[in-house]
């Protein structure tokens, strides 16, 4: 029924080729114009997936309950010292408040004016009553600080702190050690024009001090408004972000950078990281493509036709597909390349049957009558088989592939259609000149007669590497962690690799929604005493215990040190007098450690030649310096400042943006719960894994409705796992059964589907010997390959059913080996996508087209064996018909299609 129908409907188009283009070019018009106005893009990467898991339920009732910590930005403000960056990320926190527009939210975990106020009262009660003690103590070193925090007046401290408490013994050059040796390193460091900074709240909490990067870090937490419709949803506010910085100079003034990570940034570079070079790529590819084309065709006017009918395909396929979704999804957007990739087999292989009919017929309406006859059955079952693969990601949860599968689908159809249509108008009209000689490849003679010979040590040998091979299998890494799957150089991603385990980070952290904040700390409470937990926060983690006692040691420090901190400061010293305390606190540096050798001299001694060479430097050198060690010194005491005024706390004399964060207005509260982790480190790495899955299943065991972080990396895991399955076995039954109409034989439906089994499993087996890991871009080249490799050896199949041999130097093979070529080539391009999941999507795409077509090529031919039957008369069927369903049919059909075998061209 179908093949009469299509040789029809080719013999119209050939017939009225110009009107068949006409409403061609109707068509792609119409659907350019409405891709154009309703293209759209979803960048919500969230909605790639809907789930009815208990986590994915307990995952979206936190995001509604708290939706500014969905798609957040995370500021991260780095400086040479914890001083600096404080103070920058306070000025551009400010900023950013000021544009409601642009932002939500904005918040300071940890940092901010109420922790600076009230920072005193998160210590426990001994921690601030020994500050205390050691502050009064210092208090004449605090007063000198005070008067003059520039780089004169710490010059000439420290000459007169040498000076005669040295001599008197009221002090150790030991006790001094870590203050000479870090602000050596600082003077060093400001010789060599490098940008750095000393932290004096640094040299009291190690914590607070400077990574291995030299650097510290502040943070501001951002909620932005987002536009789904642009590719980078947070471009705008992440650009807004990085012009309050460019404005307020936090640059120049103190030494700040900010960079830019969080769930939105992380989103938006990974679009950018597919798209850079992407344009480059679409060129080289077409050109590789043309390429092959003309290898398959050796026609220009052959392939123009057959890109004319891809390109208005691929604009049809397009519109259908807003108009089906609404908008594409960040896979979904990949129909293209699919399209492009498996599209284009249809035109190559009526092309390619196109010429070896024109070889025999001068006739062009001719040649593309019986082209059509040829490759009706084959291209229909092919396109079939290919849209079903597609068609079974509908019903999985994994909504951002069920588009793709949708538009993907439907694409199939469209380029069947056009292959029918548009493509033998185009020709009619081109009018290609006559062929000389048959496509094919001769040259594999030779392999035909030797697997011919030895099909079954061939096939024995072929079991054998699966069986060698299988050991293997148990070694298929799969990684679904969606970190390794993002660009490890874009800014977003390099900065939470630098952040590593930082608390603001978060990345292992998994969150528990209670139902008031009383029941947050009674989960808080219980979950505190699991070994495998560092730390739980809640609400009631920011209202200190024992606050009057604080409160009131507090008090009697700012009693002693307010006055200090509060006095008039003097006058910024000129350059002159500057270098004149240097030399002197250099000088006295010398003799320092001259007279006291021991703990302390070597430090002396380092910062002596520091201070002498920086009093020789430029006067610029010295304002650096002053930036470097001085500025910190006057921030430090502003904050201390601050922190000897705090006030009670309370929930209600919490900030609201922090309120904010952890109780919803309808009372429900946070609670978030850390991992006890191994540190960072190579050697860390499987120590880590394992203690993160030790973490979840407790977590699954004492908490079940814990979810986020870790928690729903393993639930989506587990989702698209089971969706990539159900999709593979409802492929798998589909394929099976349109063989089964098709074919009417279970020998030949087996001889279809177990070459395919066979490069999946060499497919899989590979995948281990060249590390390639399953992950969530991937795994969607093992059911696309269904419907490829199905199309593949449907042709081989029927050619086999219609009495082919020789199949090797056929046009057959000359077709589905360009063919192949063109679609590795579209889907290898994707390998050099500066995208990691991309690129391994691309990859694994390759590796499993090359075993597709190994499979079809090599071992579909040798598995078949000699045909049930002679060939008919007409030379060479690429895949005739369907196959009749009696022999008297056969027999009847077989008589129309005349002639005796063509004794001019050996093998056809």
């Amino acid at each position: 029924m179908i093949r009469p129908l299509l040789v029809r409907t080719v013999k119209f188009a050939t017939a009225h080729a110009w009107l068949v283009i006409g409403i061609s070019l109707l068509l792609t018009v119409a659907a350019g114009i409405y891709a154009a106005r309703n293209f759209a893009i979803n960048t919500d990467i969230s909605r790639l997936l809907e789930s009815d898991a208990p986590w994915a339920k307990h995952d979206q009732a936190i995001s509604d309950a708290f939706p500014q910590r969905d798609k957040m930005i995370l500021a991260v403000v780095q400086a040479p010292a914890k001083e600096l960056a404080d103070a920058a990320a306070n000025e551009l926190a400010d900023a950013l408040r000021k544009q409601p527009k642009r932002f939500r939210a904005v918040g300071q975990p940890g940092s901010g004016p109420f922790f600076e106020r009230n920072g005193l009262l998160f210590a426990d009660t001994a921690s601030v009553n020994d500050m205390a003690e050691k502050l009064t103590q210092a208090r004449p070193l605090l007063n000198n600080l005070a008067h003059d925090p520039t780089l004169r007046g710490l010059s000439d401290l420290l000459t007169t702190t040498l000076a005669l408490p040295l001599q008197l013994g009221q002090i150790k050059l030991g006790d001094m050690e870590k203050l000479l040796q870090t602000s050596a390193n600082t003077v060093d460091g400001v010789l060599a024009d490098h940008t750095v900074a000393l932290s004096w709240a640094g040299l009291v909490d190690d914590s607070l001090k400077a990574n291995a990067d030299g650097n510290a870090y502040s943070f501001v937490t951002l909620s932005p408004v987002l536009d789904f419709s642009d590719l980078q949803a947070g471009s705008g506010a992440s650009d807004a972000i990085r012009t309050a910085a460019t404005e307020l100079k936090l640059a120049e003034r103190y030494s700040a950078v900010v960079r830019l990570t969080g769930p939105q940034p992380l989103a938006d570079d990974e679009f950018s990281s597919v798209s850079e070079g992407a344009a480059l790529n679409g060129i080289l590819t077409l050109v590789v493509v043309i390429g092959i084309l003309w290898m398959a065709l050796r026609s220009a006017r052959l392939i123009t036709a057959v890109l004319v009918s891809l390109i208005s395909g691929l604009i049809i396929t397009a519109a259908l597909g807003l108009l089906m979704v609404g908008a594409l999804n960040m896979i979904s957007v990949a129909f293209a390349v699919l399209f492009v990739g498996l599209g284009v087999d249809f035109g190559i292989q009526f092309g390619v049957r196109y010429r070896a009919e024109r070889h025999e017929h001068d006739d062009i309406n001719k040649a593309l009558e019986l082209a059509a006859r040829d490759v009706a059955g084959p291209l229909t079952l092919a396109a079939a088989a290919t849209a079903a693969a597609f068609f079974c990601f509908l019903p999985t949860d994994y909504r951002g592939v069920a588009e793709l599968g949708k538009i993907a689908g439907v694409g199939m159809f469209i380029a069947f259609g056009t292959t029918f249509t548009l493509l033998p108008a185009m020709i009619r009209v081109l009018a290609p000149p006559g062929e000389d000689e048959v496509p094919g490849f001769a040259w594999l003679a030779p392999a035909d007669s030797f697997f011919e010979r030895h099909r079954k040590g061939t096939l024995v040998g072929v079991l054998a590497v699966l069986i060698a091979g299988a050991p293997l299998l148990p070694h298929l890494r799969f990684d679904f962690d969606p970190l390794h799957l993002k660009d490890p150089d874009s800014e977003s991603m390099s900065t939470l690799l630098a952040l590593k385990d930082a608390p603001q980070a978060g990345t292992d952290n998994v969150s528990v929604l209670a139902p008031s904040v009383a029941a947050a700390q009674q989960i808080a409470t219980r979950l505190k005493t699991l070994p495998e937990v560092e730390r739980v926060v809640t609400l009631k983690t920011f209202i200190p215990d024992d606050q009057p006692a604080k409160l009131a040691i507090v008090a009697g420090m700012a009693k002693s040190l307010m006055p200090v901190l509060t006095q008039t400061r003097s006058q910024p010293a000129e350059d002159v007098r500057r270098v004149a305390s240097l030399r002197n606190a250099s000088r006295q540096l010398a003799l320092a450690a001259e007279d006291h050798p021991g703990p302390g001299a070597a430090a002396a001694d380092h910062l002596s030649q520091a201070l002498k060479k920086l009093a020789d430097a430029p006067a610029a050198t010295r304002d650096r310096a002053e930036q470097a060690i001085a500025l910190p010194l006057q921030l430090a005491l502003a904050s201390l400042q601050n922190a000897l005024q705090p006030e009670p706390i309370s929930q209600q004399t919490l900030p609201p943006e922090l309120v904010r964060d952890w109780l919803a207005p309808d009372g429900q509260a946070l609670v978030s719960v850390s991992p006890k982790l191994p540190p960072p480190g190579a050697k860390n790495d499987d120590a880590r894994e394992a203690a993160l899955n030790q973490f979840i299943d407790v977590m699954a065991r004492v908490q079940p409705d814990a979810t986020g972080g870790p928690i729903a990396i393993r639930g989506s895991a587990d989702t698209i796992m089971t969706a990539f399955l159900h999709a593979g076995v409802l492929a798998v039954i589909s394929i099976t059964v349109l063989l089964w109409i098709t074919l009417r034989s279970v020998g030949d439906v087996l001889r279809t589907l177990i070459p395919l089994l066979v490069s999946g499993l060499v497919t899989l087996e590979l995948c281990v010997v060249f590390g390639i890991a399953l992950n969530f871009a991937n795994i969607i080249a093992l059911p696309l390959l269904l419907g490829i490799g199905v199309a593949f050896k449907i042709y081989y199949v029927i050619a086999w059913r219609h009495g082919k041999t020789k199949l090797l130097q056929s046009s057959l093979t000359h077709a589905v080996l360009f063919s192949a070529a063109t679609t590795a080539t579209a889907f290898g391009s994707l390998w050099l996508s500066h995208h990691p999941g991309t690129a391994s999507m691309g990859k694994l795409l390759a590796l499993a087209l090359a075993c597709t077509l190994a499979g079809a090529v090599f071992f579909q031919p040798i598995l078949m064996g000699r045909p049930r039957r002679q060939p008919s008369g007409r030379a060479e069927p690429l895949g005739p018909s369907l196959p009749p369903l009696s022999v008297a049919a056969s027999m009847s059909q077989s008589s129309d299609n005349t002639a005796g075998p063509d004794q001019r061209h050996p093998g056809r």
